[in-house]
């Protein structure tokens, strides 16, 4: 259940991001993808978390070295800004362990990849 939720919320804070730094591209090639090393338990039992991935799209305009690093820069503010916001249970807090975000482009493929943990 918690899956599909996490997927929404960290695809939705990739399209803000894209939004606002105005990148051009076909929406209907968004894809994001988890791998197996991603890890979610329960906030009320352990508190780990782990998401590890890529975003990939089309890009139908051209995305300069000044954008992919201001999108970078968005990006790697969000993950804090997300676990800062989690309500966990009285007496505990969630500290951001890892925030690897790394912005790329091949031709005209977008790639965000992500290696996002808290504890």
């Amino acid at each position: 259940m918690l899956w599909p939720l996490f997927r929404r919320l960290l695809l939705g804070t990739v399209i803000e991001a894209l939004l606002e730094e105005q990148v051009q591209l076909d929406f209907r090639t968004l894809h994001i993808l988890f791998s197996d090393t991603s890890v979610f338990h329960v906030p009320r039992l352990d508190n780990y978390m782990r998401f590890q991935g890529n975003v990939t799209a089309t890009l139908s305009g051209s995305l300069d070295a000044a954008r992919i690093s201001r999108l970078e820069h968005r990006l790697r503010q969000a993950w804090p800004e997300l676990v800062a916001a989690l309500d966990m249970p009285i007496g505990d807090r969630l500290t951001n362990d890892r925030n690897e975000v790394r912005v790329g482009v091949q031709g005209d493929q977008l790639r965000v990849d992500f290696d996002l943990a808290a504890d």
